[in-house]
C-alpha cells in the first residue's frame, strides 16, 4: 500500500484538472495514492477524473453529491482511513499544481526532522513556474514562532503533508467557508514542532472565478466565528504571541467585512447588527490590545462614522491653522 495519500477535492475546475493531476503523477516520490474527489461538479470533471484512474492504479475516484470543500476533504481523509495503510497525507486543490518534488521534499523534512507536520512556501501564478533546481534547507520551528511568522502558510489547509494521525479525530467543518481557519491550528498545535522548507514547492492558482473571488456575502462572516474559536484558544492554552496576532487578524477582518457590507449594499438593519455586535466585542480586547484611532483608524471609520467624519475635518483644520 501507499505511504502518502493525496487527497484533491474537485469541484468545477475542467479547465485546469489536467494540470493538478498531471503535476502530481509526475512526482519523484512513487509511494503515494491519489484520491479524486468528485464533489458533484456538474462539468466534466467526474468523466476526467474516471479516464485517469483507467490509466493508473495509484488513482481512486470518488463521487458523491456536492456538499463544498470540507465535505469534499473529509470524504477524502474518511477513504484513507478506511481503505489505506497509509501513515501520511496531503491536501491538494483541484486547480492548483505542485512542483515535482513536492511530496520527496516535504516526506524527507518531516523525516529526517523526527515531526509529524512538513510545510513549504507557495506562490500565486497563473502559468506554469520553474522552480530552481537544487537542494532545500530544512528548517524546524516551534509551532507557535511558526505560526506568528508564517500565519498564512500555517492556515491553510494545502501544501501540508502531515501524519495520517493528525486527523483520527480531526475534520473540516461542513457549510463553512474559511474552513482552513477552523481547522489548521487545531491540528498544527496538537504538536510542539514544524518542518518548514522555505521554497515555493506549491502552485496557487489566481482563479478568479473561484469561491474566494466571488462576490461577498454574509456566509464570509464564518471567518469572524473562525477567528473567535481561534482566539478561545490560544488564549485559554497560554499561547500568547499567536493569541495577539489573531488579535491584529481578527479586528483587521470585522473592518474589513463591515466595508463590504457597505460596498455590496447589505440591508441596513442587517449591517446595524452586526455593527453593534463588533463594537461590543472589539470593546471586551480593550485590555489586550491598545485599539486607538491611530492604531485602527479603519475600524472606527466603520464602527463610528459620523464622529470619525468630524475627525478627519478637525484633523485637515488644525493642519490649515499650523500652516
Amino acid at each position: 500500500m501507499a505511504n502518502i495519500s493525496v487527497v484533491v477535492p474537485v469541484y468545477k475546475v475542467e479547465k485546469y484538472i489536467d494540470r493538478c493531476i498531471t503535476s502530481i503523477l509526475n512526482q519523484t516520490y512513487n509511494d503515494f495514492e491519489l484520491v479524486l474527489v468528485d464533489d458533484g461538479s456538474p462539468d466534466n470533471c467526474g468523466k476526467i477524473c474516471d479516464e485517469y484512474a483507467k490509466k493508473d492504479t495509484r488513482i481512486h475516484v470518488i463521487h458523491q453529491e456536492n456538499r463544498g470543500l470540507s465535505a469534499a476533504r473529509n470524504a477524502g481523509i474518511d477513504w484513507s482511513f478506511k481503505n489505506s495503510n497509509s501513515q501520511w497525507i496531503t491536501f491538494i486543490d483541484s486547480d492548483d499544481w505542485i512542483d515535482t518534488r513536492f511530496l520527496e521534499e516535504l516526506y524527507n523534512a518531516a523525516v529526517q526532522l523526527n515531526v509529524n507536520i512538513s510545510t513549504c512556501n507557495h506562490v500565486r501564478a497563473e502559468e506554469q513556474i520553474e522552480v530552481l533546481k537544487k537542494s532545500f534547507l530544512y528548517e524546524k520551528y516551534s509551532v507557535e514562532e511558526f505560526y506568528v511568522m508564517q500565519r498564512v502558510v500555517a492556515t491553510v489547509a494545502w501544501g501540508k503533508l502531515y501524519k495520517k494521525d493528525c486527523f483520527s479525530e480531526i475534520r473540516y467543518p461542513v457549510g463553512k467557508l474559511h474552513e482552513d481557519e477552523f481547522t489548521t491550528y487545531l491540528v498544527l498545535f496538537n504538536f510542539n514542532q514544524i518542518a518548514f522548507i522555505n521554497e515555493p514547492l506549491y502552485f496557487y492558482f489566481i482563479n478568479y472565478e473561484g469561491i474566494m473571488k466571488s462576490q461577498w456575502n454574509i456566509k464570509r462572516l464564518d471567518v469572524i466565528e473562525a477567528f473567535e474559536a481561534q482566539l478561545a484558544f490560544f488564549k485559554q492554552n497560554g499561547y500568547n504571541k499567536a493569541y495577539k496576532k489573531v488579535i491584529n487578524e481578527y479586528l483587521y477582518i470585522i473592518s474589513y467585512s463591515l466595508n463590504n457590507m457597505k460596498q455590496n449594499k447589505i440591508k441596513w438593519i442587517i449591517k446595524e447588527k452586526y455593527r453593534i455586535k463588533f463594537i461590543r466585542k472589539t470593546l471586551k480586547l480593550r485590555k489586550q490590545v491598545n485599539i486607538t484611532i491611530s492604531n485602527y483608524p479603519a475600524l472606527y471609520n466603520e464602527f463610528f462614522p459620523k464622529f470619525m467624519y468630524l475627525y478627519w475635518f478637525s484633523k485637515a483644520q488644525i493642519k490649515k491653522i499650523k500652516r
